[in-house]
């Protein structure tokens, strides 16, 4: 980094210091001649400039558009109550002559610089010298975010808001530094003509620098073109992962016409099996329209891949959603989902996880999710939650009877765990799991069919059960009529390439 820069903090109060002087130099000039000549007309002059100045005061620089104009009517209008009021007052000394000369020079400098920079050729020159500077510049930043502090660039960003092709000559440049200095630049911008968000596809397209890449699609997250909109989806499928999070959080950042433009990119990364590994959609937390939740929600009904990522992409949003002080009415409707067959079961599973994660389910709601028609995973947890307020909770040992008589393994397991955590009751479970083709599973299965069934074990429900072991609910493997529950996403993959359905899911403990 340049340190022989200006600190930018240095150079806002610059700035901020020069907007407070030239608002308040007709108040003061008037406040003088006032003083100098009692003139009540002077004062009420003075007056009235003093508080038309600091209606602008928190603007920064005055003489730059859209406050220049007002700046320069407010000189002109000092101008006008000092010659009034001078000649009224019948007086003609050199003071006078210096107040009405430096209000009309200060307007006349004004009016100068609102006008070259209305007409750009201001901007043009200045880019012009920011550029030449950066052509020239030594030594350089090692992180994008570093560029982004660069006193040059952060000077051209407010230049380029309005003609981007003043930092063309940075972008054609080959080495990559000006290209990210010159990227780094053009964030932020409001809007694109289509020519010019081609330019900066085609240079995408054709480096080998993924953070230009990340830069442009950054750059053009603000764009709302059907074209350009495709062109970004064009990296979703980049081989950097950096590149392709970027290509996602670009064009999730909009509305629901932005997720119409793009739903059917997203559709096609998620069935793609070669990125499964990358998990949700990266920058989809709390940004999902109710058009997206509702396409989600869909594909989470479809195979492998769609659907696990679709699930993860919704688990990820509800989570963070649900940490917010504006979530009214969404446990609720989270808790509609988990009970509603038309929801499919494996998001109901992971719905009904969520929820108690954040300790969101309501005694109506937890009654529901015993009831027989709810999906084997939704029923364990329920008895799971009601046996630890109440041991002796007779609907919730019901469900695990129910469920223990199936002979299901992975379902016999986590019925173990519930009973040794729970009831105190040891069937030779182990905390960190058994291989569901094992002996020790076979004979795990064989004990809670005979607990389920009554034959020859006892459960003695008066001792005391133990605490809850928070490592329960995340070691629970269900077969295929369930999956794990939700879990905070991880830096790590989320699922094994190439496995099945069901090994999948299990592989995420």
């Amino acid at each position: 980094m340049d340190w022989s820069a200006p600190h930018p903090a240095r150079r806002s109060g610059l700035a901020h210091a020069a907007s407070f002087g030239l608002l308040l130099l007709p108040a003061a000039l008037l406040g003088i001649a006032a003083a100098r000549y009692s003139s009540p007309m002077l004062l009420a002059g003075a007056t009235a400039e003093l508080l038309v100045g600091c209606l602008f005061l928190r603007c920064r620089e005055v003489w730059k558009p859209p406050v220049s104009g007002s700046l320069i009517l407010l000189y002109l209008m000092g101008l006008g109550w000092i010659w009034y009021g001078t000649q009224a007052l019948a007086v003609s000394d050199p003071f006078v002559h210096f107040a009405r000369g430096l209000f009309i020079s200060v307007a006349l400098v004004l009016f100068g610089l609102h006008d070259l920079t209305r007409t750009g050729v201001e901007p043009r020159r200045r880019a012009r010298a920011l550029t030449n500077r950066l052509l020239t510049r030594g030594s350089w930043p090692e992180t994008l975010v570093e560029y982004a502090r660069i006193p040059e660039v952060q000077k051209l960003r407010a230049v380029v808001r309005e003609d981007p092709t003043l930092v063309l000559v940075l972008l054609e440049d080959r080495r990559p530094e000006l290209q990210l200095a010159g990227l780094s630049a053009l964030q932020g911008r409001p809007y694109w003509r289509w020519d010019e968000a081609g330019t900066l596809l085609k240079m995408a397209r054709t480096t080998n620098v993924p953070e230009v890449k990340i830069l442009v699609v950054l750059a053009l997250g603000t764009a709302d073109n059907a074209d350009i909109m495709n062109g970004i989806a064009e990296f979703l499928k980049d081989p950097v992962t950096e590149v392709r999070q970027a290509a996602s959080e670009s064009l999730l950042t909009g509305g629901e016409r932005r997720w119409t433009m793009v739903r059917t990119a997203i559709r096609n990364l998620l069935a793609d099996p070669v990125y499964l590994t990358d998990g949700a959609l990266p920058g989809s937390a709390g940004k999902l329209t109710t058009v997206a939740i509702s396409d989600l929600t869909g594909w989470a009904n479809e195979p492998v891949p769609i659907s696990e990522r679709a699930i993860r992409t919704l688990l990820d949003h509800y989570n963070l959603a649900l940490q917010t002080e504006d979530h009214l009415g969404l446990p609720s409707e989270l808790g509609r989902q988990v009970t509603d067959d038309s929801t499919p079961p494996i998001l109901r599973v992971e719905l009904a996880h969520l929820l108690y994660k954040h300790t969101l389910i309501p005694d109506d709601l937890l009654d529901r999710m015993t009831d027989a028609d709810q999906p084997g995973p939704v029923r364990l947890l329920a008895a799971d939650i009601l046996l630890k307020a109440d041991p002796t909770d007779g609907s919730a040992l019901d469900v695990l009877r129910g469920l223990g008589r199936q002979s299901n393994r992975d379902t016999a397991m986590a019925i173990a765990r519930i009973l040794q955590n729970r009831l105190q009751l040891d069937l030779g479970a182990p905390a960190s799991g058994v291989t569901p083709n094992s002996k020790q599973a076979t004979d795990i299965t064989q004990k809670v069919l005979r607990w389920a069934t009554g034959r020859a074990l006892s459960v003695g429900l008066e001792e005391t059960p133990m605490m809850l072991d928070e490592s329960l609910l995340g070691s629970m493997v269900f077969g295929p009529g369930g999956i794990m529950p939700y879990e905070p996403p991880s830096s790590g993959p989320t699922s094994v390439p190439g496995a099945s359905p069901t090994n999948r899911w299990q592989a995420r403990t």
